[in-house]
């Protein structure tokens, strides 16, 4: 009986470490199939808190813009799963369009207890990439008007390099101590600064058009007990999870 007990104690903050609260971390659930721009909002749990048109692949889409493997972006297959999300950024003579997407976890964030938040992404068919993409954790919904970037406090996420492959998933991921009670999560740039980098030079770029899109997959928010558990799901779990 008493190794049935330690057994128990050992597993149960295990899989209180394991658990994601995203609701719906792959775009899995959906209301409907998207055949046009901006349907996010067919991905059940997700929605776009400012006046872009985010994008919501899944292979059910009737026909090849809004699918999964080709696609008006250039396509990816989906990390797991059958769909993801996407998400433009461009600056065009100090005219800004930054697309963001928000969700409400399952669960309210513990103060001072440390987070994992995490994604995949992989570059459109665009020549410009971007070092990161941002996450804020939030207790109230974001909102704002308009497209231009939200220039808040947010939490990097990256690998620590440029976001430049198109024909793979590349995994970021930033870390996040709680204030308590945060509930809702955004995703996009919120980075002070210009992010753009020409894929195509691989060097910075003066250029007065700057055009960057990602398709985003498994998106993860975990409560970890130190930095060295922060990772990104494997395409097993994130499965598993949706």
């Amino acid at each position: 009986m008493l190794r049935y007990l330690l057994l128990i104690a050992i597993l149960i903050p295990c899989s209180m470490v394991a658990q994601n609260l995203v609701r719906n971390p792959g775009f899995e659930l959906k209301n409907g199939c998207p055949d046009k721009p901006g349907q996010i909002g067919l991905a059940a749990s997700w929605y776009n808190p400012n006046n872009g048109t985010p994008d919501y692949f899944n292979d059910c889409s009737p026909g090849l813009e809004y699918g999964t493997e080709f696609n008006k972006k250039g396509g990816q297959l989906p990390h797991s799963g059958h769909a993801y999300a996407g998400l433009q950024f461009y600056y065009l003579n100090r005219n800004e369009f930054y697309e963001y997407i928000q969700t409400q976890l399952d669960t309210s964030l513990v103060r001072d207890r440390l987070y994992c938040i995490s994604a995949y992404v992989s570059l459109g068919k665009v020549e410009y990439g971007m070092k990161e993409l941002g996450a804020v954790m939030s207790s109230t919904e974001i909102k704002q008007a308009g497209t231009k970037k939200m220039k808040i406090p947010y939490t990097p996420l990256g690998n620590g390099q440029f976001l430049l492959d198109q024909s793979a998933w590349m995994c970021i991921r930033g870390l996040y101590r709680a204030k308590g009670g945060e509930k809702l999560l955004t995703i996009g740039d919120f980075s002070p600064g210009d992010g753009f980098w020409s894929i195509m030079t691989r060097m910075r770029t003066d250029s007065l058009f700057k055009s960057s899109y990602y398709f985003i997959d498994d998106v993860s928010v975990e409560a970890i007990g130190d930095s060295n558990q922060c990772r990104c799901l494997p395409a097993a779990a994130a499965n598993r999870l949706n």
